[in-house]
């Protein structure tokens, strides 16, 4: 696959009001509850921008920056800002709104890893991005040394989480 798509293509969002349902004993949202809807908002740019089935390969540099509360709004936003030949770094970013006063703050953020599969889960070629923002160019560039790491990584024996049996 040789075509381009720009950045701002993939982009997706997410919201979702936190429920007692969501909250840990601390009562605040449960990590995991906030890293899966992560993963889905990272799979849905994965998704716009390949136009092909994806798996989430890896998961870098989560950060949960602040608590979130009961009855607090939480928005997320994705977007693909670097691509290889079958794979695609997602930077993911959640902000919770206090309801009643409207203030927002970061509250987690983190770069997901996906690779676009064909039949028998085989990496196939997705689109490359067009970079359209100094951030695309200062989270591919980024990006590209994760890359190599992940690839350096899998040479010394680490394997994918991709079936390569088919």
């Amino acid at each position: 696959m040789t075509e381009s798509k720009k950045a701002g293509e993939s982009e997706s969002k997410l919201a979702w009001i936190v429920t007692p349902s969501d909250l840990n004993r601390h009562g605040t949202l449960f990590g995991g509850q906030l890293l899966a809807m992560a993963d889905r908002v990272a799979a849905m740019a994965a998704l716009r921008h390949s136009r092909l089935d994806c798996v989430t390969v890896s998961i870098d540099k989560v950060d949960f920056v602040a608590p979130v509360r009961n009855g607090y709004i939480l928005d997320l936003t994705s977007r693909v800002h670097f691509t290889a030949r079958t794979s695609m770094e997602i930077y993911v970013e959640a902000y919770a709104e206090e309801p009643r006063s409207g203030d927002r703050d970061l509250v987690c953020e983190a770069f997901f890893s996906f690779v676009a599969v064909g039949e028998g889960n085989k990496p196939i070629p997705i689109p490359q991005v067009e970079l359209e923002t100094d951030r695309d160019r200062r989270f591919n560039k980024e990006a590209k040394a994760r890359y190599e790491a992940r690839k350096a990584g899998r040479a010394q024996g680490r394997t994918a989480f991709i079936d390569k049996k088919g």
